[in-house]
């Protein structure tokens, strides 16, 4: 809650995103007590990043859930998801690993994320190289 408030008053954040998320239950309250903290500092936007698919009661305090987050190779066996996640609250993915040319948007679109972020980036710093796509506009 420190940190969030330190956050908040030095860069003037927003939202809040918040890495390495239980997606049990064991640890729910923990989440609503951060998002509600969040809420009243007058925060945005709360991400939580589970990396996999949580329990559905961590819909109720987030506004985007990261359902995914790893290489390339798994992301290509994750099948595809014929319908939208019945909470309504977004899903975001982060995929790492990203080979020159693959079609990312449309492994997102199949797999149900409405926002995701795909790098080329590999080992220690793999979130160290610009987004698939930015790269390009530069």
């Amino acid at each position: 809650m420190s940190d969030l408030t330190r956050h908040r008053a030095w860069y003037g954040t927003q939202g809040v995103f918040l890495g390495q998320v239980s997606a049990g239950t064991e640890e729910l309250g923990c989440y609503e007590r951060l998002a509600a903290v969040a809420r009243a500092l007058g925060c945005g936007p709360l991400v939580l990043n589970h990396g996999t698919q949580p329990h559905p009661a961590y819909a109720a305090p987030a506004d985007l859930l990261v359902t995914f987050e790893g290489p390339w190779a798994t992301y290509g066996r994750t099948p595809p998801r014929s319908r939208a996640d019945p909470s309504g609250v977004p899903q975001a993915h982060l995929v790492y690993g990203v080979p020159a040319g693959a079609d990312v948007a449309g492994a997102v679109r199949e797999r149900g994320a409405a926002v995701h972020c795909a790098v080329p980036g590999a080992g220690a710093h793999l979130w160290g190289t610009l987004p698939i796509g930015l790269a390009s506009a530069r």
